[in-house]
């Protein structure tokens, strides 16, 4: 659906799609799938999905263009001057080498378009690791690197620079405002806003047990648009059992993807794990591969993904360490001292699959980084509000940029939370995760996010106002302090499973696609020379949906990570330009 580009010097370029942008630059597309914008001396290239006109795109300053809706890039060409722009908090990923001569969407599409030997980069491999991916702007390749949150790209005859466009601490303000008259505004703006991310075609809605895919039905359902709804998982699990009774009651089309089916475990779980990983090394595609699987069977009878990604983030104070945000990076923030820090970080579990000696000066140049880094925060913001400006640069596109950005190669993906002025109005409020406190657990605190949720359900679908959710409790509970107990009834019980009950961690077939293709895990784990071997085989071999989270997690990474070390080599051998 989205092609991938590369831009280069003009002597570099071979057998693709190609527009020559100035006499030394040349773009060039996998595929012709691009819109072409020109006004007097300016040209603008649109690739991915822009949602509004020519005269929007033209009637903005250049910075603002990140802030229009969809996700996309946008090539500005004028005169003999280039700037290369992604949309807001850059969550579409813009590449570069060091040398600035290859500029592109796609790691892959680099090296394989380059002809060029890249090394791997441990400190990414460590910062993959412990964060569950990259902290910094590194990339599997030490040549490669990722451009900065807010970052654009400006070209000219004789040199390649980075700029910034935005600052996030802008977003912030010291006396964030609350009570009816401010949810009411930010719902009524909510909708509206989603309004313009609705397709005037037939689409899709990821509809789950949660807050964020059921507002979007509701939003969809208000302006009676033609959609239907998806989920996946086991047919007994809450994002599955929840939407689709939902669903039959809203007498709305959904179906789910069943990922312990024996053909998704044996055919489409190793196939779709490898394709993710190779469209971001470094990435867990192991544990994602259910992300790729459901984008192509909607894109086969659909054009566009409503997605409710980051809504959650937006609205509620993250909490709980896992895979958006993990111990370590918990640490960085809690830690009192610059030898707590360290300690943390050396002493992490994840480290303990790693040859300790292969990452000496890594892992001690790393630490020395981060600790830079904790120092840099802004020490007028409260802890919440810094913790909050890594999550929105730095998870935002580097964990669910990922998901948006694998999808988009199948399908239009629409994201509504991540609309620029929608946030804006959002982080005025204390109604924004960002400004609760932080890693609350508190449900009262909580629940702030939440009633602004329900406020917008309230105001679309009766229906689903009153509908249980996969929480136990409707988003009317919410609202109406009478059924307040409605919400710290499955909050007590929730906590209280936690620690009687072993998860069954097998819901999204991570574990059967894994123990299926075990061989193949055995195989790569044979070649692991920067890890410990034994300890990872074990790990493989007592593998279960029991084993716990983060020690799956791990074992996955080190696989996606060792998988990619596999493409890097086939790469060099096909010493070819073509990409898939």
């Amino acid at each position: 659906m989205m092609t991938h580009f590369i831009i280069s010097k003009s002597n570099n370029t071979s057998g693709q799609y190609q527009i020559p942008l100035t006499a030394n630059w040349v773009l060039s597309l996998q595929n012709d799938q691009y819109t072409e914008y020109i006004d007097n001396d300016i040209k603008i290239i649109i690739i991915g999905d822009y949602i509004g006109d020519k005269a929007t795109l033209f009637s903005c300053e250049l910075d603002d263009i990140p802030k229009l809706k969809g996700n996309f890039y946008a090539i500005i060409v004028k005169r003999n001057n280039i700037r290369v722009y992604t949309s807001f908090f850059n969550v579409m990923p813009i590449y570069y080498t060091l040398d600035k001569a290859y500029i592109s969407s796609s790691i892959a599409y680099i090296t394989e378009y380059s002809q060029r030997d890249f090394s791997v980069d441990k400190k990414f491999i460590l910062e993959s690791l412990l964060f569950n991916y990259g902290f910094f702007n590194r990339t599997f390749y030490k040549e490669i690197q990722l451009l900065p949150c807010h970052h654009f790209l400006t070209l000219d005859d004789t040199e390649v620079s980075l700029q910034s466009h935005f600052e996030t601490t802008s977003l912030y303000t010291k006396h964030p405002t609350k009570g009816s008259k401010v949810v009411d505004h930010l719902s009524d703006l909510f909708i509206k806003t989603t309004k313009q991310y609705l397709p005037d075609t037939h689409f899709d809605i990821a509809f789950t047990s949660g807050f964020d895919g059921r507002t979007l039905v509701s939003c969809a359902t208000h302006f009676k648009k033609d959609f239907k709804t998806f989920s996946f998982g086991k047919p007994e699990n809450a994002d599955v059992a929840v939407p689709r009774a939902n669903a039959k009651e809203l007498n709305i089309e959904y179906r789910y993807f069943d990922l312990s089916h024996e053909e998704y475990v044996k055919k489409y779980f190793h196939t779709n794990a490898k394709e993710y990983i190779h469209h971001a090394p470094g990435g867990n595609g192991f544990i994602y591969a259910h992300f790729l699987h459901s984008t192509k069977e909607i894109a086969k009878k659909a054009d566009h993904l409503l997605s409710g990604v980051v809504g959650s983030e937006l609205f509620r104070a993250l909490h709980l360490t896992g895979a958006v945000t993990s111990q370590a990076l918990a640490d960085i923030f809690t830690s009192k001292s610059a030898s707590e820090l360290k300690d943390n970080i050396t002493n992490s579990p994840t480290l303990e699959v790693i040859q300790k000696e292969e990452f000496a000066v890594e892992l001690e140049e790393l630490i020395e980084e981060l600790i830079a880094y904790k120092d840099s925060l802004d020490k007028e913001l409260t802890l919440n509000q810094q913790f909050y400006i890594f999550v929105f640069e730095e998870i935002f596109r580097k964990f669910f940029g990922q998901w948006i950005s694998t999808q988009m190669q199948y399908i239009k993906v629409r994201t509504p939370f991540l609309d620029y002025h929608f946030i804006k109005a959002l982080l005025q409020t204390q109604y924004a995760g960002a400004n609760n406190d932080f890693f609350t657990e508190n449900p009262l605190k909580r629940i702030k996010g939440q009633y602004l949720y329900t406020d917008i359900i309230k105001k679309t679908n009766k229906k689903i106002y009153h509908q249980k959710t996969g929480k136990g409790y409707r988003p009317k509970d919410v609202r109406e302090s009478i059924y307040l107990y409605k919400i710290i009834l499955p909050f007590v019980l929730k906590r209280f499973k936690r620690k009687v009950k072993t998860p069954n961690l097998d819901n999204l077939g991570i574990i059967s696609g894994v123990l299926a293709h075990k061989k193949d895990h055995q195989s790569l784990l044979d070649h692991a020379s920067y890890f410990d071997q034994d300890k990872l085989k074990k790990m493989l071999n007592t593998l279960s949906p029991y084993t716990k989270e983060k020690e799956r997690d791990t074992l996955l990474m080190v696989l996606s990570i060792l998988s990619g070390l596999q493409n890097k080599a086939e790469t060099k051998s096909k010493n070819s330009y073509h990409y898939e």
